[in-house]
């Protein structure tokens, strides 16, 4: 029938819409997720070309932050158990399924121990026949455990020790990852600082540091752009510059301990432009960003009404005298961890919201791993130019 061979009056419609760039653009700012995005992406190369285009991600990015899936906690009875994930609940149905591959049930054997979670990739240690690194993309098919060489261990002089250690990940053209090892005396510590370059591990820089500034184990270190912040001395950050291969201290904020009462951590800025100090004290959290040269105090809440509801509503958690902030590094956003009477509580910031989201099964705390939704996304190559059609 003639009918037949003409486009319907609605198919034209959605045709004028499509090849329009602006509205297209438009309606792709708007489909949620990235996984969403990433999928749309795959419908020809011209929608590829405005789904990754810079510009877009970065106003797709401040209309969906990333996203806070789920957090992986070492609370084990026994070193052979793998750590737990825990989801964040609700979660969108688009999300769920890939929430699933984020567990470690398949390398039980290897008794993975976190070290760090960073844009969607888990750094674990694996206790094989030799200590070796892991590293565990769940959200990426086929992704797999990628098995790195072991951390290197320097040979300390005598009447020295590991202060602390740890693994840090910087995403760029793809992930670059450094090892600091932090050694110690009576007289004086060095900061090793390794880099993992063609498959293994080579010394970026020894750095001797001040007795009186050493670097701390807590709170964890954080790396913004190519600089390391870790906490050293009761009241300074040592921040070496991998560019030139030299280090500065900044004060913390006057009045601001490290420990004295209090716990702190480091964040990075979401635009890696700076670092976000945060310290909880007595129910009260104080959040400082520091760019430039100077500290801004952004945001102050009192958790001591909030508290005191929770346990009204959950009879599960116990009366405290106080709660603390869990170690853990993640790109700031909007949302910290909290440690009460045995429980995991999770603090909206921009809400000012708090929940139980976790109960420990021993009494021994552990660090917390949050895990974000990878961005920007990870856009597969598109072979054929004809923009494919719904079945």
């Amino acid at each position: 029938m003639e009918g037949d061979s003409q486009t319907s009056p609605a198919a034209a419609a959605v045709s004028k819409v499509l090849e329009d760039d602006d509205l297209l653009v438009e309606i792709l700012l708007h489909v949620g997720f990235p996984t969403t995005l990433v999928r749309a992406a795959l419908v020809c190369k011209r929608w590829l070309g405005h789904a990754s285009e810079p510009a877009f991600l970065r106003r797709f990015r401040k209309l969906h932050p990333p996203r806070l899936l789920g957090f992986y906690i070492d609370d084990r009875y026994c070193d052979s158990a793998p750590p737990t994930f825990v989801r964040m609940l609700p979660q969108p149905a688009e999300l769920s399924a890939i929430v699933r591959r984020t567990n470690f049930s398949a390398y039980r054997r290897l008794s993975p121990g976190m070290l760090d979670c960073r844009n969607g990739s888990v750094f674990t240690t694996l206790y094989t026949d030799k200590s070796a690194l892991g590293v565990h993309r769940p959200l990426c098919h086929g992704g797999g455990l990628t098995i790195v060489p072991s951390l290197p261990r320097p040979l300390l002089p005598l009447g020295s020790s590991c202060t602390f250690r740890q693994v840090l990940s910087k995403q760029g053209d793809g992930l670059s990852y450094y090892y600091l090892y932090v050694e110690s005396s009576n007289q004086e510590s060095r900061m090793h600082v390794y880099m993992m370059q063609d498959g293994s591990w080579r010394r970026h820089h020894l750095l001797d540091i001040d007795q009186l500034r050493r670097p701390r184990s807590m709170p964890k270190a954080v790396l913004v752009g190519n600089k390391i912040y870790m906490a050293a001395g009761p009241s300074d950050i040592l921040v070496f510059d991998l560019t030139t291969s030299s280090f500065s201290m900044v004060r913390l904020p006057q009045g601001v301990e490290h420990g004295n009462g209090a716990t702190t951590m480091l964040s990075r800025a979401g635009d890696a432009s700076g670092v976000y100090l945060i310290q909880l004290k007595e129910f009260q959290l104080r959040i400082w960003l520091r760019k430039g040269d100077n500290w801004l105090l952004v945001d102050t809440i009192c958790l001591h009404e909030m508290c005191d509801n929770l346990r009204k509503s959950d009879s599960t958690i116990k009366d405290e005298h106080s709660v603390l902030l869990m170690d853990q590094v993640v790109d700031y956003g909007d949302f910290v961890f909290l440690q009460m009477g045995g429980c995991v509580l999770h603090l909206d910031v921009r809400c000012r919201t708090l929940r139980k989201v976790y109960e420990y099964r021993s009494t021994r705390y552990r660090d917390i791993h949050p895990f974000m939704m990878i961005w920007p996304p990870i856009f597969p190559a598109v072979k054929y130019d004809p923009p494919r059609t719904a079945t």
